[in-house]
């Protein structure tokens, strides 16, 4: 997710006007779509879209310091998102 349209999604919806950090933005959102796809599974951030809050959810933890709180703060939508990805790939069968 180290792409321009990402990034900037990233720094719009936490109102970042800067562009001095966008390198690191941009790694760590990358780490975090690793992060993220491991817990639910394979999705297109541009596609789905409460996988690509949850990477934008999990980079903005990661930049606090915070990241122990990010897993049982957002339990429940990984969970939903896991469930959402396998019904998908059952009803792609």
């Amino acid at each position: 997710m180290n792409e321009k349209e990402f990034i900037e999604g990233y720094k719009s919806r936490f109102r970042i006007f800067n562009i001095s950090e966008d390198d690191d933005i941009g790694k760590q959102l990358d780490d975090s779509y690793e992060d993220i796809k491991s817990l639910i599974g394979n999705f297109d951030p541009a596609e789905y879209s409460k996988g690509k809050e949850l990477v934008y959810e999990r980079t903005r933890y990661l930049r606090n310091e915070s990241l122990e709180y990010f897993y049982g703060n957002f339990q429940t939508m990984i969970m939903d998102a896991s469930v959402d990805l396998v019904g998908d790939t059952e009803n792609a069968d």
